[in-house]
């Protein structure tokens, strides 16, 4: 009894000590309706809407599989059949994904183009051989060996006994078995005699990284820089080669070791100084390094007599945000504690154009004995390289990808055709083709309005996400329009809960997600509105009620929590050529309970609890909870059938 005194006294202790009182809305309520919207879909661009009730896919070559049908158990007094018939040819259904089906190679040109490790639209992959946006000459740069390509994706043989739960009828010869199956039998390999390694992917070589060959020890006369290959320095003076290092850590914070910058390999470095001195020191021999020495466009080649360098930019961060960039000086001497060092290279995947230095910190004010950090970073920029859309995935969504969405760009007349903002939206412009989670502060619950792709919905992951909105609590008068406070206190809140950018239930209207990782036209859904109270109609407006002896405001019909729901499908894409691939069949969103929200007057502010979750549901796996009671009833209707027939 003390125990359960105790806890209940502790479960007290952490509820916040505010005035402010949740309840759940009836149907008493005075309410009045929102009219219904609608919104009509583009014609050529985007899919029609689809009945969340069925499973029937949108995707024009989406297919329902069929059942497996066994033959009957032949009796025991029948002798086998001792003609020899040949079996019939069985048509190979692409779209069903238990049948392995054929896979053809796919060049750049052909329309059912399929490249595995092309990850970014309209943007070439490094080191991608097969990306169809990466010019011709980046094949020379690449590292298109048997060992680095990617493993050719096999098909998956679906064995009954052990997808369906149930035996065959050699190992257990009861009613529920198989029979029969028309699984093709796995081949065992040969035993190799001599196993060779080099055919197989390996972990990279971390020590690689840190080797000092310098180019001069080993020449080269390659026309362009290859892929992982050091960039070369040549001092301007006396035509000594060197590499473009960076100080790195290994074991430990300090960096006391040199790393190359390598072609078309992003890198970072975090130091730690002992001091501001040490700060200092690090940056000017970087500085140092640019001022004396200049970077190869190419590899050195032996054979050229006159070598033209590049001279690399040394560009600080003004207050207003800019980088200017120095004129090049024999001892270049920044005072500035410096905290980020960037070093921009510019390229056309086989030359090197242009080389920033940028460098992000504050005046050197004295001496500092405290430990400082010094990050470094090494971003490669091709040159007129066009903006990235956002993909999730080569073609289906991936395990754990963001789900992508967009909405329909505003339009100047109602004749004009709509558009998506995925396809259509300005360069570098302020859509966030993905859908934000709730997020809080830092060891807070207080939310926290962020857009970063770190916090988002992906694909798979069932996740709830809580966090407590902070509010102002409303002036208490009488003749005030308090009806107006508690919609533009929901507008907040469905600012919080909703996609990016939609402050009301009838913006979701223009909403739409992706059935793909890699977005196409005509593969895309809307985000539905489901009301779980009133399925055919819409939830009733918020209503504000003042009660002059109380003290009180009462906001009705008040919502504080959504849930996403989808549902999701293995297809096979591009006529078998790209199975099992996560495709969106349905999504929607769902309201949660409707609350009636008490402010009392004596509170000047108020914390609001917010929720948000997301769950994924596999069309052809049932959750055992809701598919358990339906399973067994279906067994005892079986036994009961076969028992009757054989008596």
């Amino acid at each position: 009894m003390k125990r359960l005194l105790l806890l209940a006294v502790l479960c007290m202790a952490t509820i916040p000590s505010l005035t402010l009182k949740i309840g759940i809305s009836h149907e008493s309520n005075p309410t009045s309706t929102l009219p219904p919207t609608t919104t009509d879909l583009p014609t050529t661009t985007i899919a029609a809407n689809i009945d969340t009730g069925s499973s029937v896919s949108p995707l024009p070559e989406v297919a329902s599989t069929t059942g497996n049908i066994f033959p009957p158990r032949p009796r025991a007094t029948e002798a086998p059949a001792t003609t020899t018939t040949v079996a019939p040819q069985v048509e190979i259904d692409p779209f069903n994904a238990t049948i392995p089906p054929f896979y053809p190679l796919i060049s750049k040109d052909n329309p059912q183009y399929f490249c595995s490790c092309d990850l970014q639209s309209s943007k070439c992959d490094v080191n991608c051989c097969c990306d169809r946006d990466c010019p011709p000459e980046t094949l020379r740069v690449f590292d298109c060996n048997s060992e680095s390509a990617l493993p050719l994706l096999q098909s998956r043989l679906e064995d009954f006994q052990y997808t369906h739960g149930l035996p065959t009828c050699q190992i257990n010869d009861g009613w529920l078995c198989v029979f029969r199956s028309n699984t093709k039998p796995a081949k065992t390999p040969p035993l190799m005699a001599d196993f060779d390694a080099s055919h197989y992917r390996k972990w990279p070589d971390l020590l690689e990284a840190y080797e000092t060959d310098s180019p001069a020890q080993v020449p080269s006369s390659e026309s362009h820089y290859k892929f992982r290959q050091a960039l070369q320095l040549i001092q301007s003076e006396n035509k000594q080669l060197t590499t473009f290092d960076l100080p790195t850590a290994y074991e430990g914070p300090h960096c006391q070791l040199k790393q190359s910058i390598r072609h078309l390999q992003p890198m970072s470095s975090n130091c730690l100084m002992r001091n501001s001195i040490q700060l200092q020191q690090s940056l000017w021999s970087i500085l140092n390094l640019t001022a004396t020495h200049e970077v190869l466009p190419k590899p050195h080649d032996r054979d050229e007599r006159e070598v033209a360098g590049l001279v690399i930019e040394v560009c600080p961060k003004r207050d207003d945000g800019k980088f200017n960039c120095l004129e090049r000086e024999n001892d270049t001497q920044l005072d500035i504690l410096a905290e980020k060092v960037e070093i921009q290279v510019t390229h056309n995947f086989t030359n090197i154009i242009g080389v920033k230095v940028l460098i992000e910190g504050e005046s050197f004010a004295g001496d500092d004995n405290e430990p400082q950090w010094l990050h470094y970073k090494v971003n490669f920029i091709a040159q007129n390289e066009s903006h990235a859309k956002p993909t999730s995935s080569p073609l289906g969504y991936l395990p754990g990808s963001p789900i992508i969405v967009s909405r329909i760009m505003p339009q100047n007349n109602s004749e004009e055709q709509k558009q998506l903002s995925y396809f259509n939206g300005p360069k570098n412009s302020d859509y966030f083709h993905w859908l934000p989670l709730l997020t809080r502060k830092f060891r807070e619950m207080s939310c926290q309005p962020t857009l970063d792709q770190k916090e988002v919905l992906r694909l798979g992951v069932d996740i709830v996400k809580q966090c407590q909105l902070q509010q102002a609590a409303p002036l208490l008068q009488e003749n005030a329009n308090h009806t107006d406070y508690c919609e533009g206190l929901q507008s907040r809140i469905w600012s919080q809960l909703l996609p990016y950018n939609c402050s009301s239930l009838e913006e979701l209207g223009q909403m739409f997600v992706s059935q793909l990782g890699r977005p196409q036209p005509e593969k895309w859904l809307p985000l539905q509105l489901h009301y779980p109270e009133k399925p055919n109609g819409t939830p009733p407006s918020m209503l504000g009620v003042y009660d002059d002896v109380q003290q009180s405001l009462t906001c009705r019909n008040m919502f504080l929590s959504v849930r996403y729901e989808f549902h999701v499908a293995d297809l096979a894409l591009l006529d078998g050529a790209a199975p099992h691939q996560r495709v969106l069949q349905s999504a929607r969103l769902v309201l949660g309970h409707r609350h009636d929200l008490e402010f009392d007057a004596s509170e000047q502010q108020v914390d609001l609890p917010l929720s948000v979750s997301a769950m994924f549901y596999q069309l052809e796996r049932r959750a055992l909870s809701q598919a358990s009671g339906v399973s067994i009833a279906e067994h005892i209707l079986l036994v009961a059938l076969l028992v009757a027939i054989n008596f």
